[in-house]
């Protein structure tokens, strides 16, 4: 892998200072300042104010174009024909590297006049802006450098990778305008990775394929992902997938990760868009972390703007592909059974007495670097398939499932009146919460449903979500009850849990006799159930 000292040789530089190279970061004022001059000083850089942030202040959006955009209209037209490369950088803003090679990557562009004539490029300075404000040298506690870096919660201390589909911040409806007014066709998430040691300075998160569209995962595993790779080891980094374990060592054996749409990569999956993660690793110098991940955005760049018009046919014929699936998969699995043997640079390790305890800790030999044949497991399988309806309704008074629906540009059309409606409804048997709070909420994990026919009555007002049209993917797992980031895991239906009505059971026994009498197979279900239930004693009154 190639030193930093030769790469500044290589990289241009652009005559202003680089605090990467001197273990430091951006403020978000000196970011913000520095943005803005781009903007005043090129034609071909403007510095969009977009939606507001939990933080107060708004998210902001950088466009490069050959052509130039003074409008977010014209942004909007630009993006219809050309190949779409939208960059959020500071999702956690601890993680910094992509904050500051995503200035030097717009900077050097500009001064090269080496923006492609067939890529938009959209830029999101930082995304977490309160997490950038609440600055501190103390909370990567593993991290080498920068000096002094952002908080990964941000002003209301959620996770932004983890609310893609609840979007309880600001930032993440901020964040929905964007992309679909960009509809792009390759996104980009920067970051950097806790966890092993190994000698690469960059690993990386692609789309997992098997729950990619089948048209977009055939191209990104037979071209797209190996010219990457390629490109990167060439340009003297090589990479490496995530090394995506926790508590042992990459040796045992790693699995790809499975980015579901709760994560950014896995949102834009649901719009066929290719989402990458980068990941830096940690241990590494500050500025090899920068200059790494800006090689990976102008690799990115040349891959996207050489196959641009490729690109733009696939996204297509991958919306159309999903009009045409009576059935989309909506929860996956590891697939143990599927492994291929990935080589990995890593180091030795060894497990010596601990200083502080009495148990053996871990220690990698850095000066030991080593080459392991790692089983990797790339694949996953679905668990949960969802048969597309041809819409679903969603009733006015869950009001804030209509509104994220809308961000998400979503088409739905109101109920003109009240309607007596024939419908497939879900009854839930069986379910189990989170024992404590996960961003803000107490997910539904566990359930079991089922399916019913009956004639339902909605009323004017109420939303049918027809799943013809291009946001079928986002609809589906959003609405079908055991998507894994169904609205319904993520409590938006909550209120339906808690019973409202209550009897006497003792004024309701003679009622309860006479039903039993009556009804043949209510008392042969009534009787099982007490043989089961042995000890279920008398009735209790709920009063």
């Amino acid at each position: 892998m190639r030193s930093l000292l030769s790469l500044l040789w290589v990289l241009p530089f652009w005559g202003t200072a680089q605090p990467f190279l001197e273990n430091k970061t951006y403020t978000y004022e000196e970011l913000l300042s520095q943005y803005k001059k781009l903007d005043s000083q090129n034609e071909q850089a403007t510095l969009f104010e977009m939606g507001p942030t939990d933080s107060g202040r708004k998210l902001h959006l950088l466009v490069l174009s050959n052509e130039g955009v003074s409008s977010l209209e014209e942004v909007k037209t630009q993006a219809g024909t050309k190949a779409v490369l939208l960059i959020n950088n500071g999702i956690h803003p601890g993680e910094s590297c992509g904050i500051d090679a995503s200035l030097k990557f717009a900077k050097d562009l500009l001064a090269e006049k080496a923006l492609p004539s067939n890529v938009l490029i959209a830029i999101v300075p930082v995304y977490n802006i309160g997490g950038m404000l609440n600055r501190n040298a103390h909370s990567r506690a593993n991290q080498l450098g920068p000096e002094e870096h952002g908080f990964r919660g941000n002003a209301r201390n959620l996770d932004l990778n983890r609310d893609f589909i609840k979007a309880d911040a600001l930032n993440t409806f901020s964040f929905y305008s964007i992309f679909h007014l960009l509809k792009p066709h390759v996104f980009i998430d920067t970051h950097t990775s806790n966890g092993a040691d190994y000698q690469y300075t960059i690993t990386l998160i692609t789309p997992q394929k098997d729950k990619l569209n089948p048209v977009l995962s055939a191209y990104l595993a037979e071209d797209m992902e190996p010219a990457l790779y390629k490109d990167m080891s060439a340009r003297g980094w090589e990479m490496s997938p995530y090394v995506n374990v926790f508590g042992t060592t990459p040796d045992k054996g790693m699995s790809a990760f499975l980015e579901t749409p709760r994560y950014a990569s896995g949102y834009a999956a649901l719009f066929n868009t290719l989402g990458f993660i980068t990941e830096t690793h940690m241990l590494k110098p500050y500025a090899d972390r920068v200059l790494s991940t800006y090689t990976f955005l102008r690799t990115l760049t040349a891959y996207v703007s050489r196959e641009s018009e490729q690109l733009k046919a696939l996204k297509k014929r991958a919306t159309a592909y999903d009009q045409n699936q009576a059935q989309l998969a909506v929860d996956w699995k590891l697939d143990s059974s599927r492994v291929q043997t990935l080589p990995f640079k890593g180091y030795a390790y060894t497990y010596e007495e601990s200083a502080l305890h009495n148990q053996k800790r871990l220690k990698y030999l850095q000066d030991r670097p080593q080459t392991y044949e790692v089983d990797y497991y790339e694949h996953y399988m679905a668990t949960e398939v969802a048969s597309v309806p041809e819409f679903y309704v969603v009733p006015q008074a869950y009001k804030e499932i209509p509104l994220r629906l809308q961000y998400n540009d979503v088409q739905m059309r109101p109920l003109l009146r009240d309607t007596l409606m024939e419908v497939e409804s879900w009854y839930l048997t069986d379910f189990s919460f989170a024992r404590a709070p996960y961003e803000g909420h107490i997910p539904l994990q566990q359930l079991t449903a089922e399916k019913r026919i009956q004639k339902r009555k909605f009323y004017k007002g109420d939303w049918l979500v027809y799943t013809n049209q291009p946001g079928r993917r986002f609809i589906v797992n959003t609405l079908h009850p055991t998507a894994v980031d169904a609205y319904l895991r993520w409590n938006f239906f909550d209120a339906i849990f808690q019973q409202k009505e209550w009897f006497s059971a003792y004024v309701f026994e003679d009622t309860a006799a006479e039903l039993l009498e009556n009804d043949p197979s209510l008392k042969a279900k009534y009787e099982a159930w007490l043989a089961g239930h042995p000890n279920a004693g008398a009735f209790r009154s709920l009063y």
